[in-house]
């Protein structure tokens, strides 16, 4: 499966459908239980966008077998979103002399309709990307619900062989992340059927990401500017400078051009770098050596980045879920937090070496994750997102993976940055996939082309032999990468 925005996903011709939850304001209950920390900054960074800044969001497209059944679609939409009160949630704001608060309300399941809009003149695909651009980019927001919007494209086919649908749907990031967008695939597909059926889906129980927001403040709460581990995260955010800041990529990726109002829209990619037995191969390899499969693509990322130059620690911010429970492993919410990785090239000459180090730098601070980075900043007095951010998911056992096809898609919305670059690294039942956002300009360009050519030849290196060429600087006998690219 890749992970990309939507522009990059071949949609298909054919007829839209928008279904939107909704609940009448009698509905709505104020609930006592607060927003997570996440949830609260993700509302006060937006609340300082412009008006011209687009709605962030994220989201999924996946294909369904046999003609659309809007009945039983109708019935399923209502099954999910009753399943997950995260998507039954909103926050309002209140203002006092104080400032601005948030506070929680929600709606019962049984209180949610679901409002369709069919479009009944057949559209190109073109044509169906824009509208569902626009659409979503007008209807998710962090302030108003519903958080959760779909759309249904039936193809324009002819034959009972070739029916099928597709589904898109995306989210404001407060109710959903990365392991939402994919189990939802499998899950909503299979509600589906039950309703067409006539028998109760069958997934497993899930908690609510609402109940688990009380432990995560009350997590955040204890934290004190003086707490043992802020001193550990302060110590990392200011390796760089006297002042909390965090990491970036460590190759150029400031271009020349004017700066305006705001940043510019950021350039995107996505690509496979293994097929499924070149990542087995590479992951047997790396196994033989002591390694892990996630130590071992992360070593080849910090040797990638040292051929090009990068003689320092390689230094980001890594997700990671938060699903600390088995209550909350189907969940739909929020569930990520951050974690510090600052991963020295240092004496390592070969790759087992490169790994070992890896290992012990993702060890070191994997505790730290369950503290809210959110929280974190607000304590070291940090403002600007992070910037530099490396991801990495194995998906090979999500309910569902071994179905999923060149149909069944991540997505994310567009956004906009100067300075962040963001890499995916994906590991499913097809092989190893890179997605990439980073600064629209030929400097960044050169830079994040350089290094996927780089992280492509170690991975095959290792793939291929066991073993890789690790050095500091330009590449023996000839140009450095970023040359070759420029």
């Amino acid at each position: 499966m890749e992970y990309t925005e939507l522009a990059d996903y071949p949609i298909h011709s054919g007829t839209v459908t928008e279904w939107l939850p909704a609940a009448t304001s009698a509905d709505w209950r104020r609930d006592p239980r607060p927003l997570s920390t996440n949830h609260e900054a993700h509302l006060a960074f937006s609340s300082h966008q412009t008006d011209d800044t687009p709605n962030c969001w994220i989201g999924t497209a996946f294909r369904i077998s046999g003609p659309l059944d809007t009945a039983a679609f109708t019935q399923a939409l209502r099954l999910w979103v009753g399943r997950h009160e995260a998507y039954r949630t909103t926050a309002r704001a209140v203002e006092s002399d104080t400032g601005r608060t948030f506070e929680r309300y929600c709606v019962a399941a049984e209180s949610v309709t679901i409002d369709s809009r069919r479009y009944g003149r057949p559209r190109g695909g073109t044509e169906i990307h824009d509208h569902i651009e626009k659409f979503f980019a007008t209807q998710i927001s962090p302030f108003s619900w519903p958080h959760l919007v779909v759309t249904t494209v039936e193809p324009n086919i002819s034959t009972a062989e070739q029916e099928w649908f597709t589904v898109v749907f995306a989210a404001d990031h407060s109710v959903m992340d990365a392991y939402t967008q994919v189990f939802a695939i499998a899950e909503l597909t299979e509600i589906y059927r039950a309703v067409e059926s006539g028998r109760e889906p069958q997934l497993p129980p899930t908690a609510s990401y609402v109940d688990y927001c009380v432990g995560e403040r009350e997590y955040a709460a204890a934290l004190t500017a003086d707490h043992s581990d802020i001193a550990r995260w302060r110590d990392y955010l200011t390796a760089d400078s006297a002042l909390p800041g965090v990491p970036r990529f460590p190759l150029p990726v400031t271009g020349t051009e004017t700066v305006g109002t705001q940043p510019n829209q950021q350039a995107s990619l996505s690509l496979w770098l293994l097929d499924a037995a070149e990542t087995e191969s590479f992951t047997g390899n790396a196994k033989a050596q002591g390694g892990s499969q996630t130590s071992a693509i992360l070593a080849a990322a910090k040797i990638a980045l040292g051929r090009l130059g990068n003689s320092g620690s390689t230094r980001y911010l890594m997700p990671m879920h938060t699903r600390t429970s088995l209550d909350y492993a189907a969940a739909a919410g929020w569930f990520v937090g951050l974690m510090p990785v600052d991963d020295a090239l240092g004496e390592a000459t070969t790759f087992a070496a490169a790994v070992a180090d890896t290992a012990k730098a993702l060890k070191v601070n994997k505790d730290l994750i369950g503290y809210p980075y959110a929280r974190v900043a607000e304590l070291l007095g940090v403002t600007q997102p992070p910037e530099f951010v490396i991801s990495f998911v194995d998906g090979r056992y999500l309910p569902g993976a071994a179905a999923w096809t060149e149909h069944e898609r991540a997505l994310r919305s567009t956004m906009r940055s100067d300075t962040e670059v963001y890499l995916w690294i994906n590991r499913t039942v097809d092989g190893l996939n890179l997605s990439a956002r980073f600064p629209a300009n030929e400097i960044a360009a050169a830079s994040i082309h350089a290094f996927i050519a780089e992280f492509s030849t170690v991975l095959r290196d290792v793939a291929a032999t066991g073993e890789t060429s690790v050095f500091l600087g330009r590449l023996p006998g000839r140009a450095g990468a970023a040359e070759e690219v420029a």
